[in-house]
Protein backbone atom coordinates (compact mmCIF):
# COMPACT_ATOMS: atom_id res chain seq x y z
CA UNK A 1 0.00 0.00 0.00
CA UNK A 2 2.68 2.51 -0.45
CA UNK A 3 1.88 5.58 -1.99
CA UNK A 4 -1.60 5.26 -0.48
CA UNK A 5 -3.32 7.41 1.94
CA UNK A 6 -5.55 5.60 4.27
CA UNK A 7 -8.96 6.76 4.68
CA UNK A 8 -10.64 5.85 8.22
CA UNK A 9 -14.17 6.29 8.92
CA UNK A 10 -15.04 6.22 12.78
CA UNK A 11 -17.59 3.33 13.65
CA UNK A 12 -20.02 3.48 16.24
CA UNK A 13 -20.03 -0.37 16.84
CA UNK A 14 -16.99 -2.52 18.84
CA UNK A 15 -14.65 -2.86 16.26
CA UNK A 16 -13.73 0.60 16.01
CA UNK A 17 -12.43 2.42 13.17
CA UNK A 18 -13.22 0.57 9.71
CA UNK A 19 -11.02 0.81 6.26
CA UNK A 20 -13.34 2.79 4.15
CA UNK A 21 -11.21 3.25 1.25
CA UNK A 22 -7.68 4.42 -0.39
CA UNK A 23 -6.72 7.16 -2.47
CA UNK A 24 -4.12 7.23 -4.76
CA UNK A 25 -1.62 10.46 -3.39
CA UNK A 26 -0.77 11.29 -7.52
CA UNK A 27 -3.98 12.18 -7.26
CA UNK A 28 -3.13 15.51 -6.12
CA UNK A 29 -1.95 18.08 -7.92
CA UNK A 30 0.21 18.81 -4.85
CA UNK A 31 2.07 16.16 -3.90
CA UNK A 32 2.30 15.70 -7.90
CA UNK A 33 4.84 17.94 -7.98
CA UNK A 34 8.08 18.19 -8.05
CA UNK A 35 10.41 17.33 -4.94
CA UNK A 36 12.24 20.60 -5.05
CA UNK A 37 8.71 22.79 -5.30
CA UNK A 38 7.03 20.85 -2.50
CA UNK A 39 10.02 21.81 -0.41
CA UNK A 40 9.75 25.41 -0.93
CA UNK A 41 6.29 25.01 0.16
CA UNK A 42 7.06 23.78 3.16
CA UNK A 43 9.09 26.22 3.73
CA UNK A 44 6.62 29.11 3.28
CA UNK A 45 4.20 27.81 5.29
CA UNK A 46 6.27 25.97 8.00
CA UNK A 47 9.50 28.37 9.06
CA UNK A 48 8.31 30.81 11.12
CA UNK A 49 8.51 34.71 10.10
CA UNK A 50 9.15 36.35 13.96
CA UNK A 51 7.29 39.81 14.55
CA UNK A 52 9.07 42.60 14.33
CA UNK A 53 8.54 45.87 16.00
CA UNK A 54 7.66 48.90 14.28
CA UNK A 55 6.66 52.45 14.77
CA UNK A 56 2.86 52.50 13.11
CA UNK A 57 1.57 56.06 12.18
CA UNK A 58 -1.71 54.95 14.31
CA UNK A 59 0.56 54.38 17.64
CA UNK A 60 2.29 56.87 19.71
CA UNK A 61 4.44 53.59 20.60
CA UNK A 62 6.42 50.23 18.85
CA UNK A 63 3.80 47.77 18.24
CA UNK A 64 4.23 44.26 17.21
CA UNK A 65 3.79 43.89 13.31
CA UNK A 66 2.29 40.65 12.44
CA UNK A 67 3.31 39.85 8.30
CA UNK A 68 0.76 37.79 6.43
CA UNK A 69 3.54 35.60 6.10
CA UNK A 70 3.83 34.92 9.41
CA UNK A 71 -0.66 35.07 9.58
CA UNK A 72 0.28 32.01 7.13
CA UNK A 73 2.48 29.85 9.12
CA UNK A 74 0.11 26.36 9.67
CA UNK A 75 1.79 23.59 10.92
CA UNK A 76 -1.29 21.75 10.94
CA UNK A 77 -0.39 20.20 7.02
CA UNK A 78 1.66 18.12 8.40
CA UNK A 79 -1.53 15.93 9.76
CA UNK A 80 -2.99 15.62 6.04
CA UNK A 81 -0.82 12.35 5.21
CA UNK A 82 2.36 10.51 5.48
CA UNK A 83 3.70 11.97 2.90
CA UNK A 84 3.82 15.75 3.88
CA UNK A 85 4.52 14.83 7.34
CA UNK A 86 7.84 12.76 6.96
CA UNK A 87 9.07 15.81 3.69
CA UNK A 88 7.98 18.80 6.28
CA UNK A 89 8.63 17.68 10.10
CA UNK A 90 12.45 17.44 9.00
CA UNK A 91 11.61 21.83 7.95
CA UNK A 92 9.50 22.18 10.67
CA UNK A 93 11.86 21.68 13.34
CA UNK A 94 15.08 22.05 11.31
CA UNK A 95 14.51 25.56 9.82
CA UNK A 96 12.43 27.19 13.12
CA UNK A 97 14.20 28.74 16.12
CA UNK A 98 13.83 26.60 19.15
CA UNK A 99 14.60 28.03 23.07
CA UNK A 100 17.27 25.82 24.76
CA UNK A 101 16.19 24.57 28.00
CA UNK A 102 17.98 27.05 31.07
CA UNK A 103 19.88 23.44 32.32
CA UNK A 104 18.85 20.65 29.98
CA UNK A 105 19.90 22.54 27.16
CA UNK A 106 19.22 20.85 23.79
CA UNK A 107 17.37 17.82 25.24
CA UNK A 108 14.14 20.17 26.21
CA UNK A 109 14.06 22.79 23.71
CA UNK A 110 10.79 24.89 23.13
CA UNK A 111 9.19 26.25 19.83
CA UNK A 112 9.94 29.83 19.84
CA UNK A 113 6.22 31.42 18.25
CA UNK A 114 7.28 35.07 18.78
CA UNK A 115 10.32 36.97 20.44
CA UNK A 116 9.13 40.31 20.45
CA UNK A 117 8.17 42.41 22.64
CA UNK A 118 7.84 38.99 24.34
CA UNK A 119 8.85 35.78 24.21
CA UNK A 120 5.89 32.96 23.63
CA UNK A 121 6.95 29.43 23.81
CA UNK A 122 5.19 26.20 22.63
CA UNK A 123 5.17 23.44 25.24
CA UNK A 124 8.60 22.02 24.93
CA UNK A 125 9.52 18.96 22.84
CA UNK A 126 9.62 15.87 24.84
CA UNK A 127 10.57 13.06 21.52
CA UNK A 128 14.37 12.50 21.28
CA UNK A 129 13.92 11.53 17.48
CA UNK A 130 12.34 14.81 16.89
CA UNK A 131 14.64 17.47 19.13
CA UNK A 132 17.62 15.91 17.29
CA UNK A 133 15.78 17.39 14.08
CA UNK A 134 16.56 20.65 15.66
CA UNK A 135 19.20 23.37 14.29
CA UNK A 136 18.42 26.70 15.14
CA UNK A 137 18.80 27.51 19.26
CA UNK A 138 18.11 31.02 21.49
CA UNK A 139 19.32 31.06 25.21
CA UNK A 140 18.72 33.23 28.07
CA UNK A 141 21.10 32.54 30.77
CA UNK A 142 22.26 34.84 33.79
CA UNK A 143 26.01 35.59 34.24
CA UNK A 144 25.89 36.09 37.89
CA UNK A 145 23.97 33.09 39.18
CA UNK A 146 25.09 29.10 39.01
CA UNK A 147 24.33 27.55 36.09
CA UNK A 148 23.27 23.87 36.67
CA UNK A 149 24.57 22.51 32.83
CA UNK A 150 28.48 21.53 32.36
CA UNK A 151 30.99 22.83 29.39
CA UNK A 152 31.09 19.31 27.90
CA UNK A 153 26.83 19.18 27.85
CA UNK A 154 26.96 22.61 26.14
CA UNK A 155 29.63 21.35 23.21
CA UNK A 156 27.15 18.63 22.91
CA UNK A 157 24.18 20.37 22.88
CA UNK A 158 25.66 23.20 20.09
CA UNK A 159 28.21 22.40 18.52
CA UNK A 160 27.41 22.04 14.91
CA UNK A 161 23.98 23.50 14.63
CA UNK A 162 23.06 25.96 12.27
CA UNK A 163 22.54 29.15 14.46
CA UNK A 164 23.23 29.92 18.02
CA UNK A 165 22.04 32.65 19.60
CA UNK A 166 23.13 33.44 23.47
CA UNK A 167 21.48 36.15 25.20
CA UNK A 168 22.29 36.37 28.90
CA UNK A 169 22.10 39.41 31.90
CA UNK A 170 22.84 39.90 34.93
CA UNK A 171 20.68 41.74 37.86
CA UNK A 172 23.57 44.30 38.56
CA UNK A 173 26.01 45.76 35.72
CA UNK A 174 29.43 44.82 36.64
CA UNK A 175 28.32 41.90 39.17
CA UNK A 176 30.08 39.18 37.58
CA UNK A 177 32.60 38.02 34.82
CA UNK A 178 32.49 35.82 31.81
CA UNK A 179 32.85 32.60 33.98
CA UNK A 180 29.38 31.43 32.58
CA UNK A 181 30.07 32.40 29.36
CA UNK A 182 33.02 30.36 29.16
CA UNK A 183 31.25 27.48 29.28
CA UNK A 184 30.56 28.07 25.42
CA UNK A 185 34.04 28.12 24.58
CA UNK A 186 34.14 24.53 23.39
CA UNK A 187 31.39 24.41 20.55
CA UNK A 188 32.60 24.71 16.95
CA UNK A 189 31.20 24.21 13.49
CA UNK A 190 28.15 27.05 14.13
CA UNK A 191 26.86 28.41 11.04
CA UNK A 192 25.92 31.96 12.42
CA UNK A 193 26.94 32.47 16.24
CA UNK A 194 25.60 35.55 18.09
CA UNK A 195 26.40 36.53 21.66
CA UNK A 196 24.31 39.87 23.05
CA UNK A 197 23.10 41.15 25.96
CA UNK A 198 25.61 42.47 29.34
CA UNK A 199 28.64 42.20 27.40
CA UNK A 200 30.22 45.04 28.40
CA UNK A 201 32.29 46.63 25.85
CA UNK A 202 31.13 43.61 23.01
CA UNK A 203 34.69 42.41 22.33
CA UNK A 204 34.28 39.24 24.44
CA UNK A 205 31.31 38.53 22.99
CA UNK A 206 32.77 39.11 19.53
CA UNK A 207 35.38 36.69 19.67
CA UNK A 208 33.27 33.66 21.56
CA UNK A 209 30.87 34.48 18.53
CA UNK A 210 33.59 33.50 16.43
CA UNK A 211 35.02 31.00 18.15
CA UNK A 212 31.90 28.78 17.66
CA UNK A 213 32.15 29.78 14.27
CA UNK A 214 35.30 28.08 13.95
CA UNK A 215 35.31 24.39 12.18
CA UNK A 216 34.85 22.07 14.29
CA UNK A 217 37.65 20.06 16.15
CA UNK A 218 39.95 23.95 15.66
CA UNK A 219 42.05 25.16 18.38
CA UNK A 220 41.74 28.80 19.60
CA UNK A 221 44.06 30.72 21.40
CA UNK A 222 42.62 32.05 24.36
CA UNK A 223 41.35 34.91 24.35
CA UNK A 224 42.81 38.55 24.62
CA UNK A 225 42.21 41.82 23.51
CA UNK A 226 44.71 41.59 20.97
CA UNK A 227 42.40 39.43 19.29
CA UNK A 228 39.59 41.79 17.95
CA UNK A 229 41.55 44.77 17.41
CA UNK A 230 43.30 46.02 21.15
CA UNK A 231 46.43 47.76 22.06
CA UNK A 232 47.00 45.56 24.91
CA UNK A 233 46.91 42.14 25.91
CA UNK A 234 45.19 41.45 28.82
CA UNK A 235 43.04 38.88 31.10
CA UNK A 236 39.46 39.11 30.91
CA UNK A 237 39.07 37.19 33.66
CA UNK A 238 41.49 39.16 36.08
CA UNK A 239 39.77 43.05 34.18
CA UNK A 240 36.10 41.21 33.91
CA UNK A 241 34.52 42.70 30.62
CA UNK A 242 35.10 46.87 32.30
Amino acid sequence: MAGMIVLVRKQTSMAGSVLEGMVDQSASPLLSLPPELRNAIWMYILVQNYTTITALPSHPFPVAAVSSRQQRFCANILRTCKQVHSEGTPILYGENTFKAHSSLLATLPAFLLLTRPNRVMLPPVTCPSVAKMIRRFYIHIRLDTDVRFSKLQVEESFTDVAELEVEVFQAMYGSCDFSTLALFEGVRGVGKAVVQGSVGDGKYAEWLSRCMMSPTGSEIEAYSEEYVGGNKAWDAWQNRHR
